[in-house]
């Protein structure tokens, strides 16, 4: 099977985006704390270190919540009914998101405390 085109890539990755966008709440509210986090880079005039820090660490959690969401669909389609394993996957899956989520909370604490007082 032979590679899209780049430019095809990149137009089914925004699919990807915008579906997420749609259809998964998570989603929505850790692009709203990107947005926040936007904000006050440019309210408290973050230096450059300080902004990529903030803007991996958000990125890191919206790449772990797709990560997430793309095991949970897969094992979906794996077994559609209960199943306790599945159940575990799907817990280890969601540790991620929440383990970055944390990290990211840690890293926005330690980075805005200096601008803040």
């Amino acid at each position: 099977m032979r590679k899209p085109p780049f430019h095809k890539s990149v137009g089914n990755a925004i699919r990807g985006v915008i579906w997420m966008l749609k259809s998964e709440r998570n989603f929505q509210l850790e692009v709203l704390a990107l947005l926040i986090n936007l904000f006050l880079i440019v309210f408290f005039k973050l230096n450059t270190v300080d902004a990529a820090i903030i803007l991996v660490v958000c990125f890191s959690v919206l790449s772990m919540e797709i990560l997430n969401t793309c095991v949970e669909k897969i094992c979906d389609i794996i077994q559609p009914e209960f199943d306790e394993v599945i159940k575990i996957i799907k817990d280890i899956a969601a540790a991620s998101v929440v383990l970055m989520a944390f990290a990211s909370v840690a890293v926005g604490v330690l980075v805005y405390w200096k601008y803040i007082f």
